[in-house]
């Protein structure tokens, strides 16, 4: 599960092909700052990181017959915990997910999907392009304060597997611009679990600090 919607949401994270207010032959580079979640937080809840890491995605595109590069570096933190699953037993079931992207735009043109798109829009890419999680439908959504502000968090259920066993689960994602990065948060955990107090405490423990 965690490896599948990880590396599927670095992927989306691209440059789109249509970038027609490139007008220098010169690579344009953009990087995010990291986000990620504060250590109260992660006491709190009991989560611990997993992954810290960064990721430079590159695309060629063609502007009046000349081709130009676009590198963006997107920064990526991960949390896990342990939990009981039925006859499963203990198991890190729980994840939680926070990416950073450049806004990344020039002359008011985006070069990153991720600033428009939807929760809903986003979610399903990534299940679209993932085995992690299957059969996702939207069921509501919430707000939650983070980062100064109130955001939306869309709330989706689906299926995965954990050992070898199908598992109902829930997934949170939001998605919001911040100080010139598109910070984007996803709690995966077992429908079973009363885990969206965590979430939340997970998502109002974010820091970032833009460019």
């Amino acid at each position: 599960m965690r490896k599948g919607i990880l590396s599927v949401l670095i992927g989306l994270l691209v440059v789109s092909a249509g970038c027609s207010s490139l007008l220098t032959g010169e690579t344009l580079t953009f990087e995010s700052s990291p986000a990620a979640v504060g250590d109260g937080a992660l006491e709190e809840t009991g989560y611990e990181e997993t992954v810290a890491n960064e990721s430079t995605i590159e695309r060629t595109v063609t502007v009046a017959g000349q081709e130009r590069t676009v590198r963006i570096t997107n920064h990526i933190r991960q949390y896990q915990r342990g939990m009981e699953l039925g006859p499963v037993g203990e198991v890190t079931a729980g994840q939680f997910m926070v990416l950073s992207t450049p806004s990344a735009s020039v002359a008011g043109q985006s070069l990153n999907p991720a600033a428009s798109w939807s929760n809903q829009r986003l979610v399903r890419e990534v299940a679209s392009r993932s085995r992690g999680v299957s059969d996702v439908q939207f069921e509501r959504n919430r707000t939650v304060q983070t980062l100064g502000d109130s955001r939306e968090v869309s709330v989706f259920s689906g299926t995965t597997t954990i050992e070898g066993q199908e598992v109902d689960v829930l997934v949170h994602l939001a998605s919001f611009e911040h100080e010139g990065d598109v910070v984007i948060a996803v709690a995966v955990y077992p429908e079973e679990v009363d885990e969206e107090g965590r979430v939340d405490t997970l998502l109002s423990g974010l820091t970032h600090s833009g460019n």
